[in-house]
Formats: structure tokens, C-alpha cells, sequence
């Protein structure tokens, strides 16, 4: 299928660290009549220091108390972020979301968290008192 003002030799460069010693792939697809640009991998955290909506990618850099962690999917539980951690069990511990601009936010252990979300900086984890949870 032809497009207008489309063709082969078009090029696509993004800029973007992720920390890591890899090259950085790029795929372009075409979905409902829209070009998608899909990165191999993305920093979370970079991305919502600079308040910028995370493009779409195949994994995820995030930052979960100051250690990093690929994830390959756009979508996770908080208790799945606890367990990567190596928190566990995820009970006895509280994530939340540090957002662009200081403010945090609780998360539920079963809520799904969209990295693709704009403004994530970081996960924090706190152990519960034994009163709580």
C-alpha cells in the first residue's frame, strides 16, 4: 500500500538515553490510518522529570528505590512492582508513584499502573507498620 507522501527513505531518529549499553531500535507501524512509532526501550523516569508522555515501547526503564528494572509491558500491578523489587510479601509493604513536580500517589497492590503515563518519575516502597496493611 502507497502512501502520499510516503516512502522508503523515509527516516525516523530519535534521541533518548536509557541508561543502558544497548542501541536504542525504532519501529514504525501503521494502525487505523496513523503512523505509530514504537522505541525498543524507554526511560520513565527521564521522561517525567521532562513532564513528557512516554512514546509507545516494546520495554520500560523504571526506577523502584533507587535500583532500575526493564519491564517488557506497558501495563503492571503495583504488587507485580513490589515483587520485582524483591518486596515481598507485597503485603507488608505501600508503593507509590512519585509524579512530576514532587507530589506523590498511593497505589493499590492490585491497580494497574500505565507506564505510558505522563509525568512518573519513580516507585517508592514503605514497609507497613505492624498496625497497618
Amino acid at each position: 500500500m502507497e502512501r502520499p507522501g510516503k516512502n522508503e527513505e523515509d527516516v525516523v531518529i530519535i534521541h533518548d538515553k536509557v541508561g543502558v549499553d544497548v542501541e536504542v531500535e525504532v519501529e514504525v507501524r501503521h494502525e487505523n490510518g496513523r503512523d505509530i512509532i514504537e522505541v525498543d526501550i524507554v526511560d520513565i523516569e527521564e521522561c517525567g522529570r521532562e513532564n513528557r508522555c512516554p512514546p509507545p515501547a516494546r520495554r520500560y526503564r523504571v526506577k523502584i528505590d533507587h535500583n532500575h528494572y526493564v519491564i517488557e509491558k506497558r501495563f503492571i500491578t503495583a504488587r507485580e512492582l513490589l515483587e520485582l523489587a524483591g518486596k515481598t510479601p507485597p503485603e507488608k509493604y505501600e508503593l507509590e508513584k512519585r509524579m512530576h513536580g514532587g507530589h506523590y500517589v498511593s497505589l493499590e497492590l492490585d491497580q494497574k499502573v500505565d507506564l505510558g503515563e505522563p509525568g512518573i518519575e519513580v516507585f517508592e516502597s514503605f514497609p507497613l507498620d505492624e498496625t497497618e496493611g
